[in-house]
């Protein structure tokens, strides 16, 4: 009996310093999902009015050649002429930690489940530890690797990883650019999406608000209701807007996978936190039990030491 409650006052110490610790993450990831919600909701209506320009100028001239535009046209599908059409390359962004859940490993399934087809026509870049060390353990090929950013990253970091999938794709060494990332939806809840980076057609793009848009049509829901004046010419504008929009959609993708991360693991130690407590009062009220079974017994047997004197 005494080596039983020995054992669960041991268990209860045990389980009420790991809730310690899974009450504090709770409340680091907590703070952190905040500003990393904040940073993706915030950067949202501006990738939204980038590719409502790029519609618009894409829309007004389709006869735009490169000498007009330079080589960033090749970003536009119907200008690609690429002699590796099935070489593809895929930005797998994942955490560098985990206590998320599933998060990445329905990242990383995401990935291989596109390049399971044909694993030698595949390359990576890797943001994230967690997805790096998944692609290296199945044999892909990655041309990069990035460390996943625990806070707001700044948009200057994200031009290495946006330059590296640009110069791949002008130098025609890849047809096809693919991020997969978790796409924040509420604190509770992502999706995984892999969408397609480039070329930029011919793919509808989904805005904040729902709307979607085409960038190979003249018209959109909302340029309906907007016209668009360009100065200086429509052609500097693309030449300058193309390689801008791609490292936007990266940043956006990176913030996105963030906030996702950072509510995912908020949830998960609020979980932990919440069992360890239920075992904790679990724990305690056996103690307490086997405690009043044993004072029980030990006055059975002096009640029944002083009646055997008697």
């Amino acid at each position: 009996m005494a080596q039983n409650t020995r054992e669960l006052r041991r268990r209860i110490k045990a389980t009420k310093s790991i809730r310690q610790i899974t009450k504090a993450m709770e409340m680091i990831a907590a703070s952190k999902m905040r500003k990393a919600q904040l940073a993706a909701l915030a950067s949202r209506p501006y990738a939204d009015l980038a590719w409502e320009i790029l519609s618009s100028l894409y829309g007004k001239d389709k006869s735009l050649s490169e000498e007009q535009v330079g080589s960033y046209i090749k970003f536009l599908g119907s200008y690609t002429e690429n002699e590796n059409q099935t070489k593809q390359l895929i930005i797998l962004i994942t955490s560098n930690r985990g206590l998320c859940g599933s998060l990445n490993s329905q990242l990383v399934n995401e990935a291989l489940n596109l390049a399971k087809s044909d694993k030698n026509n595949y390359s990576f870049v890797a943001v994230g530890r967690k997805g790096l060390r998944s692609l290296l353990r199945q044999g892909f090929n990655v041309l990069a690797s990035f460390d996943s950013f625990e806070n707001q990253p700044d948009f200057n970091a994200i031009r290495p990883i946006a330059k590296i999938v640009m110069d791949k794709f002008l130098a025609s060494e890849v047809s096809r650019v693919i991020v997969v990332y978790a796409d924040f939806i509420s604190t509770l809840q992502y999706k995984i999406r892999s969408k397609q980076l480039l070329p930029l057609t011919p793919y509808n793009v989904v805005l904040s608000g729902g709307v979607k848009l085409d960038i190979n049509t003249k018209d959109s829901e909302r340029n309906n209701k907007t016209e668009i004046l360009f100065e200086p010419s429509p052609e500097e504008i693309l030449s300058s807007l193309l390689p801008r929009l791609i490292e936007l959609q990266v940043y956006q993708s990176i913030v996105e996978n963030l906030a996702s991360e950072h509510s995912a693991r908020m949830v998960n130690m609020k979980n932990a936190s919440d069992s360890a407590r239920d075992i904790i009062n679990d724990l305690t009220l056996t103690y307490n039990s086997l405690r009043q079974a044993s004072i029980t017994a030990d006055l059975a047997d002096i009640i029944g030491g002083r009646m055997a004197v008697k």
